[in-house]
């Protein structure tokens, strides 16, 4: 009896002694392939060319076709349209006790530009707050200020450390994987104002968003150009975000934007993005992974631009607003201008068991552009191959300069 009662002590000892508490991981920002709490959407009612039903109605569209797979946190500027949209919800049949609703004074256009941005070490979640982009740089019509950067009162609010860096970034001007981090050096330093080199910039981005390599891309497409990109030919765009142009499918792979042949030549546009696109294409065929060894580059499609731009009366614009436009080289000829949507399939969500990427073709286009659609779609069932590809009308969102990416943010899941 007492050399099984030695065993036993002995055991626990043992046993005891093994326990080691297990330390928590660096923060980093987390693929969006993995799991996740919670998406971000934000609405308001403040869009100019009378677009705000359209929008709202568009982001009630979102939160119906993801709230099956991801509970949803709507951020908006007053309780009242919070109603709103919550009551919509239930007419629509949403089960709204997956929406969450939170109001912040300040107005957000996209959300995944300021933010809330989410570094999580697995266990915990941080706040990752870049400096943002001055919103007085931003030429808009309109005089309401974007927030351009995560506000200090959300992450009080809930309770998060704030991880500040001191450079001037949007959520969707960088895309990641586990260990690397792409973005386009011509937007990194135009937007910090050399007030940093590139290898400054570079270090920044991989000590706050806790990766080991960064991939530069060269060139900015005109139809990520803010204002007048060529021509008559004018737009919202942020300026150079990655997420519009070239998205990582998982660690090894990378989705790059292309213009076809055929439709190079089709408008202005088009014959000068084909040659940047191309650009990438070469460039990421030099770049190495971590581990040395190339990254496996998927070539997917663009919308027809010229398929989908609009015209706007020259008097559609203030005097001041037009003079900005002659300043930016529109000849004082022109009497229509055409409004280009920043549209894009690279600017698809992964979220739980689900993809949702963008559907441009309509009745009475072209069966080419229906076939752009349908590759997109199979390229995505193709390299996500556990997860429902959901197509969904982005066009309203693309007016605006973002897309679904864009409108759109998630928190990651975390083992509490």
């Amino acid at each position: 009896m007492q050399n099984t009662l030695r065993i036993f002590i002995a055991l626990a000892i043992l046993s005891g002694c093994s326990i080691v508490e297990k330390k928590d991981s660096p923060f980093n920002y987390p693929p969006e392939w993995e799991p996740q709490q919670a998406i971000w959407i934000s609405i308001h009612d403040q869009w100019e060319f009378d677009r705000a039903a359209n929008q709202i109605e568009t982001r009630l569209q979102l939160v119906d076709v993801l709230h099956n797979h991801v509970p949803i946190k709507i951020l908006t500027y007053r309780d009242s349209l919070a109603n709103v949209f919550m009551e919509s919800l239930h007419e629509m049949a949403v089960d709204t006790s997956k929406v969450t609703t939170i109001v912040h004074p300040q107005i957000t256009y996209f959300v995944r530009d300021p933010g809330p941005l989410f570094l999580s070490n697995g266990r915990q979640l941080k706040m990752a707050n870049w400096q943002g982009i001055d919103s007085n740089a931003v030429k808009r019509i309109s005089d309401i200020a974007l927030r351009k950067a995560v506000d200090d009162s959300l992450a009080v609010r809930f309770g998060y450390e704030i991880q500040n860096g001191p450079l001037s970034y949007d959520g969707g001007a960088l895309e990641v994987s586990h260990q690397s981090v792409l973005s386009i050096k011509d937007y990194a330093l135009r937007h910090n104002q050399e007030a940093f080199s590139i290898e400054e910039i570079e270090e920044g981005i991989l000590k706050m968003y806790g990766k080991k390599q960064m991939i530069w891309l060269e060139g900015i497409p005109l139809i990520e150009k803010n204002g007048l990109k060529v021509d008559n030919y004018w737009g919202y765009a942020p300026g150079g975000h990655i997420d519009a142009v070239a998205r990582f499918a998982n660690d090894s792979t990378i989705f790059v934007t292309t213009i076809s042949e055929e439709d190079r030549d089709k408008n202005p546009i088009a014959r000068h993005d084909y040659e940047i696109f191309q650009g990438y294409l070469r460039q990421l065929k030099e770049k190495r992974r971590v581990n040395g060894k190339p990254f496996t580059l998927v070539e997917i499609p663009s919308p027809d631009l010229g398929l989908h731009s609009f015209p706007i009366p020259i008097s559609y614009w203030t005097p001041q607003g037009l003079e900005e436009l002659h300043k930016e080289g529109l000849s004082k000829e022109v009497e229509t201008i055409l409004v280009v949507p920043a549209m894009s399939y690279a600017n698809y969500l992964v979220t739980n068991g689900a993809v949702l990427v963008a559907q441009y073709w309509e009745e009475g286009m072209p069966e080419s552009e229906k076939l752009k659609d349908e590759n997109m779609v199979s390229i995505l069932k193709k390299y996500f191959p556990n997860r429902k590809i959901i197509g969904f009308k982005a066009k309203e969102i693309n007016l605006f300069g973002g897309g679904i990416h864009c409108a759109t943010q998630q928190e990651p899941k975390i083992n509490r």
